[in-house]
């Protein structure tokens, strides 16, 4: 029985990495079939959960991918990604205030999280609160990346890719990196693996 769940668990984890990268690449219904197929194998998945809300939301079935979205929060409480999913969707909905809360939740977890400063901006402005909107879109404005910034640092950062590596969005650490690899997912002899 042991082995039946771990081979159930494995294949839900493996449709999940297969949905997003449908998600990514555009292909929301076909993502959300794999994420159905997913959860019928693992309900508990919390990342299923996740990725299965943001194809609801493609199609506008908000109060389903709200459900969803919850159920990823009950594990990951904190996750900013997710509430700033949860808020978006709520100020959508036009529930501003409902979504100014949640975007403050994420605040709580990171005081300069762009993306909660602009919808905050975005919520205090539907509401009709333009003082609170220019606050936030102040707060926006100053923590946005600096593009000119990232034209001095790139040569550097080129250069010196494990200096660069916890600001990109998605990365390795180099205790996970493979024997003969570069450090940027790239085999020294020119073989992927694939």
């Amino acid at each position: 029985i042991t082995f039946i769940i771990h081979t159930q668990r494995a294949a839900s984890v493996s449709n999940r990495s297969v949905a997003r990268a449908q998600i990514e690449e555009g292909s929301h219904l076909a993502a959300r079939e794999t994420l159905e197929n997913a959860l019928a194998l693992s309900p508990e998945l919390p990342k299923a959960h996740y990725f299965y809300a943001l194809t609801l939301k493609t199609v506008g079935r908000y109060d389903e991918a709200i459900q969803h979205l919850e159920r990823t929060l009950q594990v990951f409480p904190r996750d900013r990604v997710v509430l700033n999913q949860l808020g978006r969707i709520l100020f959508l909905m036009r529930r501003h205030d409902d979504a100014i809360a949640v975007f403050h939740r994420t605040l709580a977890v990171d005081p300069e999280d762009l993306q909660a400063h602009y919808n905050l901006m975005l919520s205090y402005r539907a509401k009709g609160d333009t003082a609170q909107a220019q606050r936030e879109e102040t707060l926006y404005t100053r923590f946005k990346a600096d593009e000119s910034a990232q034209e001095l640092t790139g040569p550097r950062r080129l250069a010196h890719p494990e200096e660069n590596n916890e600001r990109l969005l998605i990365h390795m650490h180099p205790s996970t990196w493979r024997a003969g690899s570069d450090g940027r997912g790239r085999s020294q002899t020119g073989y992927s693996g694939q």
